[in-house]
C-alpha cells in the first residue's frame, strides 16, 4: 500500500481505495475557507456597525471588543462544523480542492464527528495561534495524515477525484449492497492462493484498486477475464460467485497468507 492510500475492507471484505489529502492540499482548502470567514466577519462588523452606528459601537469599549471576540470564534469554528455537517465532510474550500472528511471506517461523517474535529482545530491544532503549526506537524508524522482532531474524532481527510477513489455515493452504494451480495454469493471458496504467480497476484490487486475508474459493463468483463484463467489455476470449476467477488476473496486470501507468512 502506498504511504498516502487508505485501504478499508467492509465486513464483506470489500476493499474500498482512498487517497489521502496532503498538507499542500488541505493548506489550500483552509486558506480558501479563512477568506470566506474573513470576508463574513467583516461583513457582519460592517453591518453591525451601519446599524447600530459607529459612535455607540466605540462607545461599549472593553463589551465591543468581547462581542467581536465572541462573533469571531462563532465564524471561525461554527463555519466548519455549519459546512462539514451538511455537506458531508466538505466545506467550501474542501469542495473547491475536492477534499472530503469521512470515518475511518469509509463511511460518511456524523456531526459526532464533526463537532470533535473542529473543537480540537481550535484547542489544539491551530496553536501556535494562527499557525497551524500543531496540526501541520501532525499531518506530517502521521501515517494517515491526520490532525490530532482526525486522530481523536477517528476521521481521515481524503482527495475527492474519480480517477483516484470512489465518490461519496460510490461508498454509500458499496456499503449498502454488499450484505445482499455476499449472502447471494454463499460461502467463501477455499484453496491455495500460494498457487499464484506473482504477476497474477499483481492483476487482481492492480484491478481492485482501479476498479472504480471503469464503467460497470467494463468492470463487469475485466473481472471475468481476470477470473477466470484464475480459477483454472487454481482448480476451482465453478467458484459460485461473482467474478469480482472471487477477485475479492483471492485478494483478501492472498494478504492474509502474506501477513502470516511475515
Amino acid at each position: 500500500m502506498l504511504d498516502d492510500e487508505l485501504i478499508v475492507e467492509t465486513p464483506e471484505r470489500v476493499e474500498l481505495h482512498f487517497i489521502l489529502a496532503s498538507v499542500g492540499n488541505r493548506f489550500l482548502a483552509a486558506a480558501l475557507d479563512h477568506i470566506i470567514q474573513a470576508v463574513l466577519l467583516g461583513l457582519i462588523i460592517l453591518s453591525f456597525g451601519a446599524a447600530a452606528g459607529w459612535s455607540y459601537f466605540s462607545s461599549l469599549g472593553v463589551w465591543a471588543a468581547a462581542l467581536m471576540v465572541l462573533v469571531a470564534f462563532t465564524i471561525f469554528w461554527g463555519y466548519f462544523v455549519f459546512f462539514e455537517a451538511i455537506w458531508s465532510g466538505q466545506t467550501p474550500g474542501k469542495r473547491v480542492m475536492k477534499l472530503r472528511v469521512i470515518r475511518e471506517d469509509g463511511r460518511p461523517v456524523r456531526f459526532f464527528e464533526v463537532f470533535v474535529r473542529n473543537l480540537l482545530r481550535v484547542f489544539v491544532d491551530f496553536m501556535p495561534l494562527p499557525s497551524y503549526a500543531i496540526g501541520v506537524v501532525s499531518i506530517v508524522f502521521s501515517s494517515q495524515s491526520k490532525r490530532i482532531g482526525d486522530v481523536v474524532a477517528g476521521t481521515v481527510v481524503i482527495k475527492e477525484r474519480s480517477s483516484e477513489a470512489p465518490s461519496l455515493e460510490e461508498i454509500t452504494r458499496v456499503f449498502e449492497a454488499e450484505s445482499a451480495r455476499a449472502a447471494a454469493a454463499g460461502p467463501a471458496i477455499k484453496t491455495d492462493v500460494g498457487l499464484l504467480e506473482p504477476g497474477e497476484v499483481r492483476a487482481v490487486q492492480a484491478f481492485l484498486r482501479r476498479r472504480f475508474e471503469l464503467s460497470p459493463s467494463s468492470r463487469a468483463s475485466l473481472a471475468i477475464r481476470i477470473a477466470g484463467p484464475l480459477a483454472g489455476r487454481l482448480g476451482i470449476v465453478d467458484p459460485q460467485m461473482p467474478a469480482e467477488a472471487f477477485l475479492e476473496e483471492i485478494d483478501r486470501q492472498q494478504r492474509s497468507l502474506t501477513r502470516y507468512s511475515s
